[in-house]
């Protein structure tokens, strides 16, 4: 009986152990991430010269596995969506509070979901990368 009762401790431990790990990698996983975000976040700031805080990352438009972000903004002061928005392709390593901006797009006022039929404007990777409608226009 004292063999079984080893075996199942040892099993116990092997378990708390493991899921003290997981919970280790979550926990720094996620510490990445929100420093990439609040990075990001600063990044949208510095670049458009709006101190605004209702902006919209959107970790999954470029893949979560890329570490690349897109942050959508409103371009003049009113409420979220109500105003033409500027959205940045923005990746690379955090320097000095920000990461690099590689292009982006805009869109029109009044328009809540990022879909490529509504894209216009773009610059930077989001042309070559062929995310923005071909005809670039206005919904």
């Amino acid at each position: 009986m004292s063999r079984i009762r080893l075996i199942e401790t040892a099993l116990l431990v092997l378990v708390g152990l493991l899921l003290a790990l997981a919970t280790v990698n979550d926990v720094v996983r996620q510490t990445h991430v929100n420093d990439r975000l609040i990075a990001d976040l600063s990044t949208w700031r510095h670049y458009t010269d709006h101190d605004y805080k209702e902006l919209a990352p959107d970790q999954h438009l470029l893949g979560e596995s890329t570490k690349r972000e897109v942050v959508c903004g409103n371009t003049a002061p009113g409420p979220q969506y109500a105003r033409t928005q500027i959205c940045l392709e923005i990746w690379g390593p955090v320097r000095a509070g920000r990461r690099a901006v590689h292009g982006g797009w805009y869109l029109p006022a009044k328009t809540e979901e990022d879909l490529r039929r509504y894209r216009y404007g773009c610059f930077g990777a989001a042309v070559s990368e062929g995310i923005c409608s071909p005809a670039g226009g206005r919904a």
